[in-house]
């Protein structure tokens, strides 16, 4: 990182941090909030705010709210955790889930259980945010607890703030990185300053607002792993708690994970040259385009979900429907689990599945005799593949 890649419009400044090493240039932001011009962000910032409200307005007609829920926070867990590079599928963290590690591949199996843990924090955040509380770094701390223990960055000191330096870039030497964050020293004010500028009422729209949070817990970088993760994470709460989002309807991840370096180009002009408008309307173009994708997406389950119903409720057994039901929850599944749901016999659950499989509604896994498992295919189809393609 060199001083010259940072004009006299960076909204910070440059200051020395030691390594073992020597002593090298990092970048320290200065506190939200900065003056932007928000002439061109008016439109974006009304199609934005428009797509949230449509994706908000389809809880009516899904009327379970874990039908949305569910698949899309996975959606969103697994696109976050592939924008670091970290190998796993949806269809991995379904099987992860139900107990079914045999169906992953060796190679995704450790990329997989770090997806689960993303979902782990991303609830926990939830929680919080849904019981009240304020966005707190102790908050952070927690989450990123579960973000990283057990799994590749569990020696990056899970839970906690770093303290010594870390850099970003394709490069083992800090002066050949790209940016390099804050002295570790600096950062538990710099994100006490952040948390306070989250928590407080300010005349600017809450969508702007997550869109320069983002923005400042990435460039302080406030851990030594997972702040990519994390920060992504964050803008999921702020969105449901400033009330944008009354769940975690929206997987603003995938847009970023297409446009990786876009994504990363746009955070570090803001810092190089205060290009904070660019960037918000790079991140209020993400939300649109995700809320429509989102919309069409849950309106396809609904359809769906529909059309099973009607096909099933004329069945003598109340129990088919049920479980057909249930699958636009929790789309995998073996014979135990129908069981449990449905509160029936081994072989109740067994008769029902064949004949959901009969009908082409489930698909087998495993090839197995035994021990089999299945997948809602069409469900499944919806959530996971390409919008274009649906």
């Amino acid at each position: 990182m060199e001083r010259e890649d940072f004009d006299e419009t960076a909204p910070g400044e440059i200051v020395p941090t030691r390594t073992p090493n020597g002593t090298y240039s990092a970048y320290r932001p200065d506190s939200l909030a900065p003056s932007i011009s928000t002439e061109r962000l008016v439109t974006p910032l009304a199609e934005a705010t428009q797509a949230l409200g449509r994706l908000q307005g389809i809880g009516p007609r899904v009327g379970s709210r874990e039908i949305l829920i569910e698949p899309f926070i996975r959606k969103e867990a697994l696109e976050s955790s592939q924008i670091e590079g970290i190998r796993a599928t949806l269809s991995d963290i379904y099987a992860f889930e139900a107990g079914q590690e045999a169906l992953i591949g060796e190679d995704r199996r450790k990329g997989t259980q770090e997806v689960v843990n993303y979902l782990h924090a991303l609830t926990h955040g939830l929680d919080a945010i849904t019981a009240g509380d304020p966005i707190t770094t102790e908050s952070l701390c927690e989450m990123h607890d579960r973000l990283l223990s057990g799994v590749r960055g569990d020696e990056a000191d899970p839970g906690e703030l770093r303290t010594t330096q870390n850099f970003i870039g394709s490069t083992p030497y800090i002066q050949d990185a790209r940016y390099v964050p804050p002295p570790p020293n600096e950062i538990p004010d710099l994100l006490e300053d952040l948390v306070a500028y989250a928590n407080r009422d300010t005349d600017l729209h809450p969508l702007l607002r997550t869109g320069l949070i983002h923005y400042q817990f990435e460039t302080i970088h406030p851990f030594l792993d997972g702040n990519g993760r994390l920060g992504r994470l964050l803008i999921s709460l702020l969105l449901q708690r400033d009330g944008l989002l009354p769940e975690p309807y929206l997987y603003l991840s995938s847009y970023f994970n297409a446009r990786r370096s876009a994504y990363v180009d746009h955070l570090l002009a803001v810092s190089q040259r205060g290009d904070w408008e660019e960037w918000l309307l790079f991140f209020l173009r993400g939300v649109q385009s995700q809320a429509d994708e989102a919309h069409r997406r849950a309106n396809l389950l609904v359809d769906l979900r529909e059309d099973y119903q009607q096909h099933y409720q004329s069945e003598r057994s109340e129990n088919i429907l049920e479980l057909v039901m249930r699958l636009f929850e929790e789309p995998y599944l073996d014979v135990n689990t129908a069981a449990e749901w449905l509160e029936v016999e081994y072989s109740t659950a067994n008769r029902l599945i064949g004949q959901l499989e009969d009908d082409g509604i489930l698909e087998e896994l495993t090839g197995k005799e035994r021990n089999r498992f299945y997948r809602a295919s069409e469900v499944f189809e919806i959530i996971n593949n390409p919008i274009e393609q649906l």
